[in-house]
């Protein structure tokens, strides 16, 4: 399946496998995780603090913790599979 153009991708956390889509809205990116577990879906975006720090967030915020742990992820997804 196909989805704003792009395919889904998987990464691994903890022995678990996640499913991440990226989409955009308007200039914004964003990814959507689904769980193997019955978590709910969690969406993610790279935003910037007030020192001009990127990091990763929830959205909606209250999912801080798995946002830190699987942005980096998605992050080195990216960076080790450009083409």
């Amino acid at each position: 399946m196909v989805i704003d153009g792009k395919k889904p991708f998987r990464i691994e956390l903890e022995g678990k496998i996640l499913e991440v889509t990226e989409h955009y809205i308007g200039e914004e990116r964003i990814f959507r995780v689904l769980f193997e577990d019955k978590r709910k879906p969690l969406t993610l975006v790279v935003a910037m603090n007030s020192q001009h720090k990127k990091f990763w967030t929830s959205m909606p915020q209250g999912r801080q913790e798995e946002a830190e742990n699987i942005g980096p992820l998605i992050a080195w997804y990216y960076k080790n599979n450009q083409k």
